[in-house]
């Protein structure tokens, strides 16, 4: 039997929505120190920051695959694929000045 997982929608009035499953929307809000609740808003004043937390994150990422055999490489996750669509959201958010909301 499959567990359900949560999916989740992040908006921006000006870019283009992004759809993420509840176990990676986790870990970004994780490496970028917030809290998941299912409904919310990342406001502008705070956009910068978390893309450079989530960017810092990627950044630890690689370097981390980079020390990794074949075998860990094969099973582990890239954070950066993963994240790319959000990230480019927080981006596209940062500069049309639009808050980012979930859950509405």
């Amino acid at each position: 039997m499959y567990a359900k997982k949560m999916l989740y929608k992040f908006q921006s009035k000006n870019s283009a929505n992004c759809l993420m499953l509840e176990d990676l929307t986790k870990k970004i809000f994780q490496k970028i120190g917030k809290n998941l609740e299912p409904k919310g808003i990342l406001t502008v004043d705070e956009l910068p920051h978390f893309i450079n937390l989530l960017e810092s994150a990627i950044e630890q990422d690689v370097i981390a695959r980079s020390k990794m055999s074949k075998e860990q490489l094969a099973t582990s996750d890239r954070l950066g694929q993963r994240a790319f669509p959000f990230l480019t959201l927080l981006k596209s958010a940062h500069q049309y000045q639009d808050h980012i909301v979930w859950g509405v």
